[in-house]
C-alpha cells in the first residue's frame, strides 16, 4: 500500500501532460490518468470487502459467514471489472500511441466499466 509512490506517479503523468511531455497529446494523458484513477477506486473497494470477509470469518458468526457469500461474489465482480478495465486501458493507450484516437473518448472505455 504505497500511497507515495501512487501520488508521485499521478503527480508526474499531470506535470507531463501540462507540460506536452512524455507525448504529444495532453489529453491521453489525462484520459490515462483518469482511466487508472477509476481502477483504483475499483481495488480500494475490494481491499476494504477482504477486509469485511476475514473479520466476518474471524467472527464465526453464523450470521457474518453468510454474510460472505455476497461479499465475495461482489469481490469476484470487482476482480472481472479491473480486468476488463485494464484491457480497456491497453486498447485506448495502443491505439492513442500509434496514431489512432480511442485514447481520446473523453472518458469512455474504462471510465464507463468503473460504475
Amino acid at each position: 500500500m504505497k500511497r507515495n509512490g501512487e501520488t508521485k506517479r499521478r503527480r508526474n503523468v499531470a506535470e507531463e501532460a501540462e507540460q506536452g511531455g512524455g507525448g504529444e497529446d495532453p489529453a491521453m494523458w489525462e484520459n490515462l490518468d483518469r482511466n487508472f484513477r477509476q481502477v483504483q477506486t475499483v481495488l480500494d473497494r475490494n481491499r476494504s470487502l477482504i477486509q469485511q470477509v476475514n473479520d466476518n470469518h474471524q467472527s464465526r458468526m453464523a450470521d457474518n459467514m453468510s454474510k460472505n457469500v455476497a461479499l465475495i461474489q461482489e469481490l469476484n465482480g470487482n476482480i472481472s471489472k479491473v480486468v476488463s478495465m485494464y484491457s480497456d486501458i491497453n486498447t485506448n493507450f495502443s491505439s492513442a500511441f500509434h496514431g489512432g484516437n480511442n485514447g481520446h473518448d473523453g472518458g469512455g472505455g474504462a471510465g464507463t466499466k468503473a460504475n
